[in-house]
């Protein structure tokens, strides 16, 4: 009887995931204490991408690396993957989230091969709110 309960909780939670609006879950690993972006605004993050061969564990690419410098962005004008114009508006200055993003709200059937991304990847994006102008 355990385990059928288990079984539902799971279906359940995992239906809510495919219907929510949302295709990325959020998960804040160190809170902020300003403001929360706004559409239109110029946002700057750091930022590091996990989900290179499709394994969530392997980095394809991160402001911090060598010779990278900070991502500055329009929010909500569609000009980043929708993950990061849904997810970072949820975020306030001064935040560190980790964002897991299904392929709809990363980049897609596609992928980005230059990047080592796999068609229909899920990604992880653990970014920073930097600045917000």
């Amino acid at each position: 009887h355990k385990q059928h309960t288990a079984q539902l909780v799971t279906l359940t939670s995992h239906t809510k995931r495919i219907r929510g609006r949302m295709g990325f879950e959020k998960e804040i690993l160190s809170a902020g204490n300003g403001p929360k972006p706004q559409r239109g605004n110029t946002v700057t993050v750091h930022c590091t991408g996990y989900g290179k061969n499709n394994d969530l564990s392997l980095k394809f690419w991160s402001t911090k690396d060598p010779g990278q410098k900070p991502f500055t962005f329009q929010i909500g004008m569609g000009n980043v993957i929708k993950g990061w114009d849904e997810g970072v508006m949820t975020m306030q200055l001064g935040e560190t989230a980790r964002l897991r993003c299904t392929p709809d709200y990363a980049y897609g059937a596609g992928g980005f091969p230059n990047w080592g991304i796999m068609p229909n990847a899920t990604l992880i994006f653990e970014i920073q709110v930097l600045q917000i102008s």
